[in-house]
């Protein structure tokens, strides 16, 4: 029988030490970012009732459940958006206008497939609301990498597409619903033979090859030329042309890392123009995801638009951890001396305001036990006190 004490459920994990204060370390410089851009800080509770993320039709797979004492079906936050949405809708407070909020906060979701992925993820980010146009879209995204640079990160590259692309060019191909229905499951489940067999078993050839191909490939201005190229005249030209725009304007900005990509086509019901994802080289999930949501807002009685993203800031964490990208070692003495007991307390207070760590061991009886527990715990040195002050020994 499984010893529930000494386990943790499936999904999540312990994190501690240098990899923990790296976490911390990142964290702040990304809401420092944020504030700097005008972005004000919110936290919002860590359970609200489920109706808050499922909008009233009924529970998602993905979601934490729970029922409170007087029998309300409550969820583990599951995405900050929905909260932050729920919050500018009944605080009636708030000014008219723009608002910009920021968050760095612990959310909970039940993967599709398990994998080995977390079910709990430090996420942080930021929802402009109020603003529909093109600058915030740039501004957003702008805001996206530069954030990812501020945690030592540049080999990175954005994702951009556009939930409003096939949905026009849907519309442009007179496609039937029920069509529409099976392109995009399959493209949601990244099924791509499906959706190459579908195609050319309902619609006619040429499109079923335009279609396949945009799934199967991206690239950059001389790709999204030929597209334009292909759809002149059609509803579906002008959101490509809205989002070279874009991308034009970010590479005046020094951002040249983006690529169009109209496989993101996810969450369809969620967002209602440009969706982004950046991946790092060698990490296979995206480390941030954003885009647009206009009608978001007014399922929750706001009519407003939004657009903003979020990070995953457990993923970034293991990639700056792992090589090595950020340096949050300090110095790290070691006392240990009872004789010493209340002059090492006062003194170590001294070598604190250099930055140093320093741990005072109560247990340890002589120098050779307190150099081997020093090695075991990393220390560099050792604070050996004596009636005139004190000298270090190096840890080897």
């Amino acid at each position: 029988m499984k010893n529930y004490k000494l386990h943790i459920s499936d999904g999540f994990k312990d994190i501690y030490g240098t990899e923990m204060l790296i976490k911390k370390e990142l964290e702040n410089r990304v809401l420092n970012v944020f504030n700097s851009y005008g972005y004000e800080l919110i936290k919002t509770p860590g359970l609200e009732y489920m109706d808050v993320y499922t909008l009233g039709k009924g529970q998602k797979p993905e979601l934490y459940t729970l029922i409170n004492r007087q029998g309300e079906v409550l969820s583990l936050r599951s995405d900050m958006t929905s909260s932050v949405a729920r919050f500018v809708s009944t605080n009636k407070k708030l000014k008219a206008g723009v608002k910009k909020y920021c968050y760095s906060a612990d959310t909970y979701r039940y993967p599709r497939l398990y994998q080995g992925k977390n079910h709990q993820f430090l996420q942080a980010g930021v929802e402009l609301i109020g603003d529909d146009s093109i600058e915030a879209d740039i501004t957003t995204i702008y805001l996206a990498s530069t954030v990812l640079k501020k945690c030592n990160i540049n080999n990175f590259t954005i994702n951009l597409g556009s939930s409003l692309f096939l949905k026009t060019l849907f519309d442009d191909f007179k496609f039937s619903d029920e069509i529409q229905k099976n392109i995009i499951e399959a493209i949601e489940h990244k099924d791509y033979v499906l959706l190459s067999q579908y195609l050319n078993s309902n619609v006619d050839r040429e499109k079923a090859e335009f279609i396949t191909e945009l799934m199967m490939r991206g690239g950059k201005l001389k790709y999204i030329d030929k597209q334009m190229n292909v759809l002149k005249d059609t509803k579906a030209y002008d959101v490509l042309k809205y989002l070279k725009n874009i991308y034009l304007t970010l590479n005046e900005l020094g951002v040249d890392n983006i690529i169009f990509d109209f496989s993101i086509f996810s969450y369809q019901e969620y967002y209602t123009g440009i969706i982004f994802k950046i991946y790092i080289d060698s990490v296979t999930k995206e480390v941030v995801y954003g885009g647009r949501c206009d009608k978001l807002f007014k399922e929750y009685g706001e009519d407003t638009p939004n657009v903003g993203f979020g990070m995953d800031l457990d993923l970034i964490t293991d990639y700056v951890y792992k090589n090595d990208l950020i340096d949050v070692k300090t110095k790290k003495y070691l006392s240990y001396q009872k004789e010493f007991f209340t002059k090492a307390l006062l003194n170590n207070e001294e070598l604190r305001k250099d930055n140093i760590i320093v741990s005072h061991v109560n247990n340890l009886d002589n120098f050779d036990m307190a150099l081997n527990y020093a090695k075991d715990h990393k220390f560099d040195y050792i604070v050996l006190y004596n009636e005139n002050g004190y000298e270090l020994k190096e840890v080897k």
